[in-house]
């Protein structure tokens, strides 16, 4: 049973005429008739009673007819509701980004995005970078934002920007007076970081490393969030 068939069908059914059922389905009368034959053979009996003069349902027809328009209203709403999702009129989309982004960057490019395309329902994730990484893995979101992965990591990584890191102290501190810092006058005062394994603690330490220096963390947090 096609959808071919049962449009065929539904146009005989609804117009009891098969000369005028061809215009409605734009089939000529034989490629009408052979798609009832086919559609008759395949449920196994006939569903109309054929004379010269008249064509009706048989029993069988008649249960067949609300069925039909029902498959057929379905089928049309999937394809008009695929329709719509591949020109993205509707649909859902789940992304994950870094908190740094998703409260700065993040929110311009959603109103931009909503202004462009109302219907798409947008879910952001306000993770870590190490949870971003594991959400689009695990196919949770579409789409991350994050630090450039490792080259192991499996991903596909397009760069939007390069970002850079700051020293913030307090505005009596000695070193707010000074127009620049290097690391060892930094390193001689405690620091504030990102809890491990965040990558923001990762790259600094990997930095230092190399210098042969260490970090002097003082205090840790989960997440900064600007004041």
């Amino acid at each position: 049973m096609t959808a071919k068939q049962l449009r065929a069908f539904i146009a005989v059914a609804q117009t009891l005429n098969f000369a005028q059922a061809c215009e409605r389905v734009h089939l000529s009368q034989s490629a009408l008739s052979l798609n009832i034959k086919a559609l008759e053979d395949s449920l196994g009996g006939r569903l109309f009673s054929r004379t010269t003069r008249h064509v009706r349902l048989t029993p069988e027809g008649e249960a067949l007819l609300p069925l039909a328009r029902r498959l057929m209203a379905e089928w049309d709403n999937v394809q008009d509701e695929l329709r719509q999702r591949f020109t993205l009129r509707q649909g859902r989309v789940a992304i994950a980004a870094m908190p740094s982004f998703a409260g700065n960057l993040l929110p311009a490019l959603l109103r931009d995005f909503r202004n462009r395309y109302p219907d798409i329902n947008v879910t952001v994730n306000d993770v870590i970078n190490e949870q971003v990484i594991e959400m689009v893995q695990d196919c949770y979101v579409e789409l991350g934002i994050a630090f450039e992965p490792a080259p192991s990591i499996s991903l596909h990584f397009t760069p939007l920007y390069l970002d850079r890191f700051v020293a913030v102290v307090p505005a009596e501190s000695v070193l707010a007076r000074l127009q620049v810092v290097g690391w060892q006058q930094l390193l001689e005062h405690p620091f504030i970081s990102l809890q491990r394994p965040s990558a923001v603690r990762l790259m600094l330490e990997q930095h230092l490393r190399e210098w042969k220096l260490t970090l002097p963390v003082a205090f840790e947090s989960h997440q900064f969030w600007p004041q």
